[in-house]
């Protein structure tokens, strides 16, 4: 295990520092949405930043509801975070490091699933028609998300995103509904390496999960037209 997560290092060395604020939503909303879609963006970034998605998106998935949360985290040089990253990136390769961050990621969950609920009140969306897609380390929230939502919401994409690994705090009998799961990752990311959609995959397979998995040829760390269109083909 040690040696797995050492490729999860790269860019993960930044000094701990926490400060909580109140989460800011952005949102598109149509004339009678039938669905929604909740993008979470990744570390140092808000929810702002993916807002660009609306305009590529809307096209293909119609009477779709997007919004864009964003985390209640500062992160400590600029932007927000869902979980904390660990000091000194090395030390990132011990399983007590990443049970640190799974843990922090559960506990920000909290805020999405309420992003959910309100979706489904104030706009009468059946929790089913409601989907979360996630990119870098908004893939795992969105992953846990799904996992975890007792209403049992539709769909998830990790786009990019940090692996799932069961941890002793974070187990089997957390897992409490069943989405489909589309897992997107390029082959030349050098923030989140290739290897973490096989890691979450046999982490999904290990709990009777079927995710559909999908490698892009000379992807980076980002959401590429082809990244794109492979997720809309999944939510519609």
């Amino acid at each position: 295990m040690r040696k797995i997560l050492s490729i999860l290092v790269f860019t993960f060395a930044f000094i701990i520092n926490i400060n909580t604020v109140t989460a800011e939503t952005l949102s598109y909303i149509p004339e009678n949405p039938e669905k929604a879609l909740i993008i979470i963006h990744g570390y140092g970034q808000s929810g702002d930043k993916l807002q660009w998605m609306t305009n590529r998106l809307k096209k293909d998935l119609e009477n779709t509801a997007f919004y864009y949360p964003t985390a209640p985290d500062r992160a400590p040089h600029q932007g927000y975070q869902w979980f904390v990253i660990p000091v000194f990136g090395a030390e990132m390769a011990d399983i007590k490091m990443y049970e640190r961050m799974l843990n922090d990621a559960a506990d920000n969950v909290v805020v999405l699933h309420d992003l959910v609920d309100e979706i489904h009140n104030d706009l009468q969306i059946p929790y089913e028609n409601i989907d979360v897609a996630g990119f870098s380390q908004g893939g795992l929230m969105a992953l846990l998300t799904g996992l975890t939502n007792p209403n049992h919401i539709g769909r998830v994409v990790s786009l990019s995103g940090v692996p799932l690994l069961l941890t002793e705090d974070f187990g089997e009998d957390m897992i409490v509904s069943e989405p489909d799961i589309l897992l997107i990752q390029g082959d030349n990311d050098q923030v989140i390496p290739i290897n973490s959609i096989f890691m979450t995959k046999q982490t999904l397979e290990g709990v009777e999960f079927q995710p559909q998995a999908e490698t892009i040829r000379g992807m980076g760390h980002e959401i590429n037209p082809k990244a794109q269109q492979k997720m809309i083909e999944f939510l519609q």
